[in-house]
């Protein structure tokens, strides 16, 4: 049963890898010095990143400045890198909204894709957990009931009532004879 835990934290342990390990793309933009930054949704409570040559790290506290197609858009961040407030200076007949732009970033399509991605590869999981349940459960009905026969056994043999002369008479030297016996042990030398 200790084989079959086992495999159950096993296929828990690989459910939450595959969660972490998810392909997500995150959007991109520039800042006025150059800086790229990355977010997954461009909106107030949601991180920003700052992208460098080896790795992504949260967003330094401040106001940030975009260029590109988000220019006169700035971005405030709190000290872990969490937008708290997003200002649009521009011209709202000149550039699309930034939710627009950010809406256009990933289509539906991707978005189901994704989400089917991770249903699907969630319900595999959750299916080899439930087998495993399953055996697990099998083991524990055929244990239990090999401990009701047993129990019952048991019972019969102490309610089984003992013969206390009989088994002294076996290991007896002396004793009293049957007419059988008496009658073999004085033919014997005759």
């Amino acid at each position: 049963m200790n084989k079959n835990f086992k495999k159950v934290m096993d296929l828990i342990a690989e459910m939450k890898q595959s969660f972490a390990k998810a392909s997500q793309k995150f959007d991109q933009a520039t800042l006025i010095d150059g800086t790229i930054v990355e977010f997954d949704i461009f909106e107030v409570g949601q991180p920003l990143f700052v992208v460098t040559e080896t790795e992504t790290i949260p967003a330094p506290e401040g106001t940030h400045a975009l260029s590109g197609d988000l220019e006169g858009v700035s971005v405030v961040v709190d000290a872990n890198g969490i937008i708290v407030e997003i200002i649009d200076e521009r011209a709202m007949d000149e550039v699309p909204v930034v939710e627009e732009v950010v809406a256009e970033a990933m289509s539906i399509e991707k978005v189901e894709n994704i989400i089917n991605a991770k249903l699907e590869s969630f319900a595999t999981s959750i299916e080899a957990v439930a087998e495993m349940m399953k055996v697990i459960a099998d083991s524990n009905n055929n244990l239990s009931n090999e401990i009701a026969t047993l129990k019952g056994e048991f019972e019969t043999f102490k309610s089984a009532p003992t013969n206390n002369t009989n088994e002294g008479e076996k290991f007896a030297k002396v004793g009293n004879l049957t007419a059988k016996q008496q009658w073999l042990k004085y033919n014997k030398n005759k």
